[in-house]
Formats: structure tokens, sequence, C-alpha cells
């Protein structure tokens, strides 16, 4: 995670716009997922342990300013703002290494002790299928012809808005799906199999 935040803060030094947005966009989804599994699987857990929510508490409000941080940078024009935006992406940065050394105070000591599983490796994200600029239901069509190719293998599809009626059909043949805004406007979303 620190080379995505070190390659996206270089790439936003240097005004490459392009290679920004797709490491921002990596580095997005690797912390939506390492935080979902804080919050599912180990804030529950040390909860329990401590017997008191009360020290996770700091590590729940990062989560929050780490989300603001995200929505903000997707929405910016950071062609418009570069100083806003490099402003930004250096805050969040700041904040993740705040959020990693609390992590090293509060979470591994503790999550040792218990004997929990580790958080799971951060895999390269899976490349993207880019769908914007196809008329429907052709991006629905090429998006269930790559899910039965690779049934198990996570997909990322690159599309021109939120797809809510294919959230549905999703979930009837057994994928699980999350997404996020884009900072050139279109929507990506990662399905995996349940």
């Amino acid at each position: 995670m620190e080379a995505l935040v070190e390659e996206t803060v270089r790439a936003a030094r240097a005004g490459d716009w392009a290679r920004y947005r797709r490491r921002f966009a990596e580095l997005r989804l690797t912390l939506v997922e390492h935080m979902a599994y804080e919050e599912e699987e180990l804030f529950p857990a040390l909860s329990r342990s401590l017997g008191s929510e009360l020290p996770l508490a700091p590590l729940r409000e990062q989560h929050e300013r780490l989300r603001q941080h995200f929505e903000t940078l997707g929405a910016a024009a950071p062609e418009h703002d570069p100083e806003g935006c490099l402003a930004e992406i250096e805050a969040l940065d700041e904040l993740l290494r705040m959020h990693h050394a609390s992590e090293q105070g509060v979470c591994y000591p503790q999550s040792d002790c218990l004997g929990l599983a580790p958080p799971p490796p951060l895999a390269a994200a899976p490349r993207a299928l880019d769908l914007r600029g196809l008329q429907p239901p052709e991006p629905m069509v090429r998006i269930f012809q790559a899910l039965e190719r690779s049934p198990r293998e996570p997909l990322r599809a690159i599309l021109p808005h939120e797809p809510v009626p294919l959230y549905g059909l999703l979930r009837e043949r057994g994928f699980s799906y999350r997404g996020t805004q884009r900072a050139d406007g279109g929507f990506e979303l990662l399905i995996e199999p349940v």
C-alpha cells in the first residue's frame, strides 16, 4: 500500500494526471478492502477481547477521515487545481502513516496475542474492463461474458455511471460487488464471486 501511495503522490507532483488517476483508483480500491477487513473482522474481535470499543475509536475515526479524503479526491478535477489536489493527496499520505502507526500500537500486538489471522495480502487490482462509450445493454453483456470466462476471478469494470440495474443480476448469480465514483466522472465496479 505504501508503494501505491508513493506512486500516486509522484504522479500528482509530476502532473501526470492519467497515471495519477490509475494509481489513485488502485489505492482507493486497496484501502477500501483493507478497511473493510479491519471493520468487519479485526475490530470486532479486538473489541470482544479487550472488553471495550474505546481503544478502537481513534482507528474508526481515522477510517472516516480517510473516506473523506478519498471522496474529496474522487470528486476533484486535478488539472484545474493541481496544487489543491497535491495538498489533499499529501494530507491523505500523512493520515495513512499516522493510521499505520496507530495500528502498530493497538491492533497488531493484540491480534498476535489472540491468534487472529493477519489481514489478507494486498493483491494488485485486477485488470479493468473499460466499458465506457458502449450503448446499453452491451456493458452488461460484456461483464457477464467476462464472468463466464473466469467465474472465480475478480473483475474490475469501468462504466460511464453507477450500474444499479446490474446489482440484482449479480446477486442472483452469486457475485458480490462494490464500486466507487472515479475522478474522471465514471464509475469503477469490483465484482467478485461470493
